[in-house]
């Protein structure tokens, strides 16, 4: 039986009605006129893609151990060594005006402050240019090189004849390569931890602590049986295990395409790899600062840390006279 033409037309317009109250499909796009919290959730999204670069680069999974504990362990040295030598600059203070000056003279005491102020300073200063250089050429490039800059500034600081020429050698050339080295020594945590970044993390951050307890005992015995000199450069074997210690910070595979690349062309991702990464479009990218908890985050952080270096530096001469 042949359905009239009246009927079938309200059947029509049964069924175009019914298709038009069912949710749209998917893949199609979205209906504009988001609420207050889709917003701020649309915009990090967008964030993250400007962020993470363009589709279809797979991003490298964290193996989450293996070689990861051996550059974790890498880690823990470099904030050992930098922060470590940094912290007890207060026996290298006492040495200084020994060697240089006096105790009682108040122009020699604040010229000898002011190279670990400035050792200091510079650390942190050179931070966001670290940043730079390590987005271009790579964790590994960027702490050897760094590493080899602070043993050049700090077997320098050796051979000097006064206290004005460590402004140069131990305030600037020195730290700015613990700078260079220090900075990836964070970046490349994230590389090989994820769900265990927060362990690894920790471990690191205590190899300061370890380091800052235990290196004022040893520089006290060197300074007053070898002298300043002398302990400088024993200083400097910090830095060339520092130095070796950056190797291990091997780029991972960005993607299948390179570990069958590395499969088939033999073991490519030994320790010194040659893999090449690839650079970012932008050296200054901004749009993170649109997230609102890392722009509090990030301003909030060096409001708090402003005068934490101050103790370390301007109180020595005080608690030397107590």
């Amino acid at each position: 039986m042949v359905p009239s033409p009246a009927k079938l037309t309200a059947a029509e317009r049964e069924t175009s009605e019914t298709e038009s109250l069912d949710p749209a499909p998917l893949g199609t796009a979205p209906l504009s006129g988001l609420g207050p919290s889709d917003g701020s959730e649309a915009a990090a999204e967008k964030v993250e893609i400007e962020l993470v670069g363009p589709a279809g680069a797979e991003p490298p999974q964290p193996p989450e151990g293996g070689w990861g504990w051996l550059v974790m362990l890498a880690a823990m040295w470099c904030n050992g060594s930098v922060f470590g030598i940094q912290n007890a600059c207060g026996v290298l203070f006492v040495s200084m005006l020994n060697t240089f000056g006096s105790e009682d003279d108040d122009q020699m005491v604040f010229k000898t402050a002011w190279v670990s102020s400035l050792s200091i300073g510079m650390i942190f200063f050179c931070c966001p240019i670290v940043s730079v250089f390590t987005d271009l050429f790579g964790c590994r490039k960027t702490a050897t090189v760094g590493a080899a800059v602070g043993f050049i500034g700090l077997m320098s600081s050796s051979f000097v004849s006064s206290i004005e020429p460590l402004y140069l050698t131990y305030g600037i050339i020195f730290a700015s390569g613990c700078s260079f080295a220090y900075q990836p020594s964070l970046i490349i945590l994230g590389h090989y931890f994820k769900k265990r970044l927060g362990l690894v993390n920790g471990i690191v951050t205590a190899g300061s602590s370890i380091f800052t307890i235990l290196l004022p005992f040893l520089l006290r015995v060197l300074t007053d049986s070898v002298g300043l000199f002398y302990t400088l450069r024993v200083l400097c074997v910090f830095m060339f295990v520092l130095f070796l210690a950056g190797f291990t910070y091997r780029p991972l595979a960005s993607s299948a395409k390179d570990k069958e690349s590395g499969t088939k062309g033999g073991n490519r991702f030994s320790l010194f790899s040659k893999r090449k990464s690839s650079r970012p479009k932008k050296i200054f990218n901004f749009a993170i600062f649109k997230v609102k908890a890392y722009a509090v985050w990030a301003v909030g952080i060096p409001l708090a840390l402003f005068g934490y270096f101050v103790p370390y530096v301007h109180l020595i001469s005080t608690s030397a006279a107590i």
